[in-house]
């Protein structure tokens, strides 16, 4: 591979992950992928040998031009006045995404608006590909050393997001449920996501943002909300239920149907907001009442599903 092209997503977890897709078609068109993001996200790729990771601080971006410079392509998945400014002082050939801004926006307002959309689509069509599914690689000698230690085959929870308004509040009751039918449940995320979590194992902040990928990857299903978690387990393939509150399929993260299960009410408020932000208007989060018996009921059939 002589070419080079340049990955530009510097964040949020999920949207970083989610590049992964354009790895493969990148190498099959002899282009060595290297990929531009902001730390700590970069540190999901430290086992994967098909991407070198350019890792800089916000305030160091503009201070390294010189790594920027001489790729043979330009992705820009972030598209904002950042990666514009870039664009105009590093020059070459550039091809970026569509983000259906406007649309998605009408979506939030407008039933009409909330059409199909995939970001994993959009990043793949703006190199003339389609097909490709996010992969992450992970060292076996890390899969052996938390096999080890943590086992393999239990449902992983995440219960963690940014905003109120894409948590689910219900998962330690799903865990309970599930451990009254025998099956083992295992925590993971950042520290203080857990709290409450007395009949499951808890991992959350103890372990690294790889490592918490290694776990998801030892799971047999995972479970959590729209956010980058669910996007990891896209990536290193593991079955996955995705609980939707105040976002909405259509705004580009669902999973493909391969991927696992979506449980979303479909409100007309659905979606409120583009990321989830602010409070409830109704003051009744309305849309993550949804029953536990109803989450645990689809992690019981893709485990079925698994076992087959």
């Amino acid at each position: 591979m002589d070419k080079k092209a340049l990955i530009i997503r510097f964040s949020s977890l999920g949207d970083v992950v989610l590049t992964s897709c354009l790895f493969q078609p990148l190498i099959d068109r002899s282009y060595k992928p290297y990929l531009l993001t902001h730390p700590p996200y970069g540190e999901i790729f430290k086992d994967d040998p098909r991407v070198e990771v350019i890792e800089l601080r916000k305030d160091e971006l503009f201070k390294n031009l010189e790594r920027l410079k001489g790729f043979d392509l330009y992705l820009d998945m972030h598209k904002n006045l950042k990666t514009l400014l870039l664009k105009l002082i590093l020059g070459g050939t550039w091809k970026s995404y569509s983000k259906e801004s406007i649309r998605r926006r009408l979506a939030i307002k407008f039933k009409a608006f909330r059409t199909p959309y995939s970001v994993v689509d959009s990043y793949l069509r703006a190199i003339g590909e389609k097909g490709y599914r996010p992969s992450i690689v992970l060292s076996e000698d890390r899969l052996n050393r938390l096999k080890q230690t943590y086992g393999e085959g239990f449902v992983a929870i995440s219960s963690g997001a940014r905003y109120k308004k894409k948590r689910y509040p219900y998962f330690v009751k799903v865990a309970e449920k599930l451990r009254k039918k025998g099956i083992r449940v295992v925590f993971v995320g950042a520290q203080g996501e857990c709290d409450g979590v007395e009949d499951a194992e808890n991992l959350c902040g103890k372990l690294s943002l790889i490592d918490t990928a290694g776990i998801i990857k030892l799971a047999k299903i995972f479970v959590g909300n729209d956010s980058g978690l669910l996007h990891i387990a896209r990536a290193v393939k593991t079955k996955a239920v995705q609980i939707y509150g105040g976002t909405h399929p259509t705004l580009g993260f669902s999973l493909f149907p391969e991927e696992g299960k979506v449980i979303i009410k479909n409100l007309p408020c659905q979606p409120c907001t583009l990321h989830g932000k602010g409070e409830c208007k109704y003051k009744t989060y309305e849309c993550l009442e949804i029953p536990p018996e109803i989450v645990v009921d689809e992690i019981l059939k893709l485990t079925s599903q698994e076992g087959h």
